[in-house]
């Protein structure tokens, strides 16, 4: 049998398989989410999750403690800066004690980092999920769902194996021109739900580092303080910032 031969049957092979993944009828947005939410824990442990305090490390960078309150708000304390969102609107307290507004598009980040299985809502969360056809992913199989937006959409990727959300891509929330990309790695039990150990962001924007979160401890149904969510006043407010 020929070098040649081998080489072209190869390649037909492959072809011949990508052809039967592209064309693989799509699961439809209800099947793909109620996989995910089973695979996640199940929707009565979710729905029994209340608040969240994770402990994370960001790589080359500070330790990381998020506070998590249902259904959106965050606290995110680095070294002696604070970032919060209220669940209307985001705030950053420098380290000089200055409030100003958080970034446009820093808010979705934040979320993910603190709540990354907020997920399970996702029909809730964008007004229209459709699905998509099937891709691969590092060699791995993905269920595809997409929610559309006026200028782009956004995509998630759900293993087709373990029925876990690894990826979001977005274009046209935070900008029309840079893809946004969020992944979620190394799902650990806690209390009943798989939480991913870490998560990384990248972007195509110039200048946008990638940034990796690994965390190392995650304690839920704690009690917090409302007001910690909550603006802070009594010190320098500064309304310059990107919008």
């Amino acid at each position: 049998m020929s070098r040649n031969f081998l080489i072209a049957s190869a390649a037909a092979l492959q072809i011949t398989v990508g052809a039967c993944l592209a064309g693989e009828p799509a699961p439809d947005v209800d099947s793909v989410l109620k996989m995910y939410v089973q695979a996640v824990g199940g929707e009565a442990a979710v729905e029994k999750i209340k608040t969240r305090e994770v402990e994370a490390d960001q790589h080359h960078g500070p330790k990381l403690t998020y506070y998590w309150q249902k259904p959106n708000k965050v606290l995110l304390i680095k070294q002696k800066e604070k970032i919060g969102f209220d669940g209307g609107s985001g705030w950053v307290l420098s380290k000089k004690k200055r409030v100003t507004r958080l970034a446009k598009g820093d808010q979705r980040p934040l979320q993910q980092d603190a709540d990354p299985i907020q997920y399970v809502y996702l029909k809730s969360l964008y007004s229209e999920v459709n699905t998509a056809p099937t891709e691969e992913v590092d060699g791995r199989k993905m269920q595809v769902l997409v929610a559309p937006n006026d200028l782009g959409k956004t995509k998630f990727y759900f293993d087709a194996a373990t029925h876990l959300l690894t990826r979001i891509e977005e274009t046209g929330l935070t900008s029309a021109y840079y893809e946004h990309v969020t992944e979620f790695d190394d799902y650990k039990d806690v209390d009943g739900i798989q939480f991913p150990f870490r998560i990384v962001h990248s972007s195509t924007e110039p200048g946008v580092k990638p940034r990796e979160i690994r965390v190392s401890k995650v304690m839920q149904n704690i009690e917090l303080k409302p007001e910690m969510f909550e603006k802070p006043t009594g010190v320098a407010v500064t309304f310059g910032g990107k919008r």
